[in-house]
């Protein structure tokens, strides 16, 4: 029997993961899926993670062909799922089994990195899946042998992330396209995805339109996933994230009266800059928060600075890599991102200084000492 699996945190699963699935399926001729919710992903933060209960219970409503096996091996088992580890336990189980591995084309690209990587290749036929359109797998890292264990399923893909159907959930946004209507009921009679910011979104809406607010929520799901890769606190970088844009629909005089005291006359003629110093003040004033760390935080999210605290860092970063974000250089920085703090910002500070001098426009101080202060950070 040729038996492919897909693992992941499906938190929630959706019709991406569907998608995926099926299309490998039909590409390498398989007999049946395994649909494996992992327990603790090594590469994810657990920031968002609902239960292994909750996400092996909604894989059963968006997996429901006879095609679909969901299993709870690694719920079962506990600790950091390793890929590794699970094929093993599936060697094991079914040993005269072909088993197929189904990756993204996005996580293929960091495969060489895996723990004991050359091992899943001798368990297994990794079947590479199309996450994006116009991918191109590089196989220059790998041996022929190597190479042959390694197959490539192009199709249409279906462009979407977990952390960005949270996002669209959390935004009232139409999902029906996206996510099972069993999955999404499930989600509401549960409670999953709530996380008491209610008030906080009730005044983003006075001054937001729904695009900023999906992005508000995009970032603060970016910010929870870094904080709690990077140890910060998980809530307060999460709604730090939702309220950065709150003054930036406001118009342009009254961004300038909420921040006129401070602003310097080059300040004062970037208007792209204005939002994130008139947002603190506009927080502050309307009693949504007091939180010095994340005012801070909100103060300096667009230009950065030399010196940012952790907090400060996470939301800058989060604004970048949000799952809205589609720059050319975006899967870049949410690369780096995912290495350290740092990467993401020497890379986005020169990325910022560049595209301001290549289009004649002025730089803040504060970007350039933000790009020198990284530069220092790792002695250059």
């Amino acid at each position: 029997m040729k038996t492919g699996i897909l693992g992941g945190s499906f938190n929630p699963p959706h019709k991406g993961h569907l998608n995926i699935a099926t299309k490998c399926a039909e590409f390498a001729g398989l007999d049946r899926v395994l649909i494996i919710p992992s327990n603790i992903a090594p590469h994810k933060s657990s920031a968002a993670f609902v239960s292994g209960e909750d996400r092996l219970n909604m894989c059963k409503i968006a997996f429901p062909s006879p095609l679909f096996e969901v299993s709870s091996i690694e719920l079962d088992r506990g600790d950091t799922s390793y890929t590794v580890d699970t094929l093993r336990e599936l060697k094991e189980k079914y040993p005269d089994d072909e088993l197929y591995f189904i990756i993204g084309s996005d996580m293929f690209e960091t495969f060489t990195q895996w723990y004991l990587w050359d091992e899943i290749l001798k368990l297994c036929t990794l079947c590479v899946a199309s996450r994006v359109k116009g991918f191109k797998p590089d196989f220059s890292s790998y041996t022929e042998e190597q190479r042959r264990k390694i197959i490539y399923a192009e199709y249409e893909p279906l462009e979407l992330s977990s952390t960005e159907l949270r996002a669209r959930l959390k935004s009232n946004f139409n999902c029906e396209d996206l996510l099972d209507a069993g999955v999404a009921e499930y989600i509401r009679e549960h409670k999953l995805y709530d996380d008491d910011f209610d008030e906080y979104r009730a005044a983003l809406a006075k001054v937001l339109d729904a695009k900023r607010l999906y992005h508000c929520e995009c970032v603060s799901e970016a910010a929870g996933e870094l904080a709690a890769l990077y140890g910060a606190d998980v809530n307060k970088a999460k709604l730090a994230g939702l309220l950065h844009d709150i003054t930036k629909r406001l118009p342009e005089e009254e961004q300038l009266a909420l921040a006129g005291k401070e602003m310097t006359a080059l300040e004062k003629s970037n208007y792209k800059i204005h939002h994130q110093m008139s947002a603190p003040v506009y927080l502050r004033n309307n009693g949504i928060t007091g939180d010095e760390e994340i005012l801070t935080a909100i103060r300096w999210h667009t230009t950065g600075r030399a010196g940012m605290s952790l907090l400060e860092k996470i939301v800058y970063t989060a604004d970048f890599i949000s799952a809205d974000r589609s720059y050319p250089d975006v899967d870049t920085v949410r690369r780096l991102a995912k290495i350290s703090l740092e990467h993401a910002m020497l890379y986005t500070s020169r990325y910022t200084v560049n595209y301001l001098v290549a289009h004649d426009r002025p730089v803040h101080p504060a970007t350039v000492d933000c790009y020198n202060d990284m530069l220092a950070h790792f002695g250059l």
